[in-house]
């Protein structure tokens, strides 16, 4: 009892024995086990992160951005990743944390979809809680400044496995998908511009560089192909633009790309590349604080979709006039 007074700062300890307890543990080297205080205490300050893969840029934005918060706010946060997780994991670190934090669960595990407890919330995921970006907005951000260099046969690299099966709508797999958002975006505004989408001009892709490489062969290989291409993610884009470099065309001199996240890797990219910056870290910043309060039994609304912005870099100019790049 004196040294857990001692721990947690308690008076009615006499100073000469408070120093023999601090001396004892600067000796031994103890630390504080906040789970166990927590859960002895009845006192839980651990929120649990669910991720695809530390290694994707975009959940370590996220991550990081959580942790800062959770640190600010005196939580221990706890990441483990989705793709290793059974549901008795999730159930469990779920009961055992003040609150949940999913990054893109659905295109990982089916459990992440549904029964989610009320102090769950996700970025790009499903949730009652899902915290995502104006992908919509976003899209039409790079579409407009690719038809206002001149660009009129643009092709698209989207984050789908497949096309939607009512045109302009998600299927109930990707309902809230930002994916499906920033391919109705591109579609519509093509559409308000007076334009078609070509036979081809859509291509799949699932936000992996070598899904991006896969889709650009086959947009640079059309009988015409695009003069630009906006791809739904950054990887996917830089994906584009190997494959491109890789045919002999200049990037933006013979193709235009542009990216969607604005990841660390688009500015170190050469040509550093245009993209639509979504605020990764912060939405990890919020989510945790969201949960925090939602864990000292405040009403927390739902934040609105987090706003993008427009970067411009080296990766787009406008079309060389009468030329076309050549297929491959």
């Amino acid at each position: 009892m004196t040294v857990s007074n001692v721990i947690n700062g308690k008076s009615g300890v006499r100073p000469a024995t408070r120093q023999r307890v601090m001396d004892a543990i600067a000796e031994t080297g103890y630390r504080v086990n906040a789970m166990a205080r927590g859960l002895a205490g009845g006192r839980n300050r651990m929120i649990s992160v669910f991720t695809p893969q530390l290694n994707r840029p975009y959940a370590s934005e996220v991550v990081q951005g959580a942790a800062q918060a959770a640190e600010r706010l005196n939580y221990d946060l706890v990441v483990m990743m989705l793709a290793g997780s059974s549901t008795s994991d999730f159930s469990m670190m779920t009961r055992l944390s003040v609150g949940a934090l999913l990054i893109q669960p659905s295109h990982e595990v089916e459990w992440a979809r549904t029964d989610l407890p009320a102090h769950v919330v996700s970025v790009d995921g499903p949730s009652d809680r899902p915290f995502t970006v104006d992908n919509y907005g976003g899209a039409h951000l790079a579409m407009r400044h690719l038809l206002e260099l001149g660009h009129t046969e643009i092709g698209f690299i989207s984050g789908l496995e497949a096309e939607p099966e009512v045109p302009g709508r998600g299927s109930d797999r990707f309902e809230r998908n930002d994916a499906h958002e920033r391919l109705r975006g591109y579609r519509e505004c093509l559409e308000a511009a007076g334009l078609a989408v070509r036979n081809g001009d859509v291509q799949h892709g699932d936000f992996t560089k070598a899904s991006g490489e896969r889709a650009a062969r086959r947009l640079l290989g059309l009988a015409r192909p695009p003069t630009a291409i906006f791809a739904s993610g950054d990887a996917m884009a830089l994906g584009a633009i190997h494959v491109a470099q890789d045919l002999g065309l200049r990037v933006p001199g013979d193709l235009s790309v542009v990216g969607f996240d604005d990841l660390p890797i688009a500015a170190a990219a050469r040509p550093g590349l245009t993209t639509v910056r979504q605020p990764l870290h912060l939405m990890g910043e919020v989510a945790v604080q969201t949960l925090a309060a939602l864990a000292e039994g405040e009403d927390v609304p739902l934040p609105p979709p987090f706003p993008t912005e427009l970067v411009l870099r080296e990766s787009t100019a406008a079309p060389r006039v009468g030329t076309q790049p050549d297929g491959a």
